[in-house]
């Protein structure tokens, strides 16, 4: 069973385990591709629907559920500047890089999903989000739970101390129909870098 850690207590822990200074980044690029699912492009005031082992881009769809799976939404639907995922019953992750030392922080947008078409089955539309590093160490991640129908920036972001330079970022849905969270505006970005 993967560990779960605070984020908080991890990055504390280990500044002060290794009494390492933080040095700022300059301006970085964001480490996640496609992080606005803009890419492919869902139908005019439409969506596209994506099922265990198919791709968005490069990003990869699984299931969290035996139904599982994820829509892609139209920004006519999303009524928002961007596409958006409902990650419902599935899975929806990405690989990235970063050097060791970096201090990443994980950023995106969430919205309760309020399409009509979703009002029977509408329930519980809270998920997990969580950076899994290679077997090594363990995950940091934790539970989400958007309040309003308007996308907002999450309450908090997921920051670590990269110990090896390759993850994978994995956002997972627990509403047991098609009809769970929206998310989009995904961004890893290295903040620092720790020095000895």
């Amino acid at each position: 069973m993967n560990k779960r850690t605070s984020v908080g207590a991890l990055l504390g822990a280990t500044v002060l385990a290794t009494t390492a200074a933080l040095t700022p980044a300059a301006a970085a690029p964001n480490l996640i591709k496609n992080g606005t699912f803009s890419d492919p492009n869902a139908p005019a005031g439409g969506y596209v629907e994506y099922e265990d082992g198919e791709n968005i881009g490069p990003w990869q769809v699984g299931a969290s559920t035996p139904r599982g799976g994820v829509t892609l939404y139209s920004r006519a639907l999303t009524q928002y500047t961007y596409q958006a995922v409902d990650i419902g019953p599935g899975t929806l992750s990405q690989d990235f890089e970063a050097d060791e030392g970096s201090v990443v922080s994980v950023t995106w947008k969430h919205a309760r999903n309020t399409d009509p078409a979703c009002a029977k089955d509408m329930g519980d539309q809270s998920y997990s989000a969580q950076v899994i590093p290679p077997p090594t160490s363990d995950p940091v991640g934790d539970s989400y739970t958007p309040i309003g129908p308007r996308f907002a920036s999450i309450n908090r972001s997921l920051q670590f101390i990269a110990g090896e330079d390759h993850f994978t970022l994995e956002f997972a849905g627990r509403a047991p129909g098609g009809c769970g969270p929206l998310i989009t505006d995904v961004v890893a970005k290295v903040i620092g870098h720790v020095t000895p």
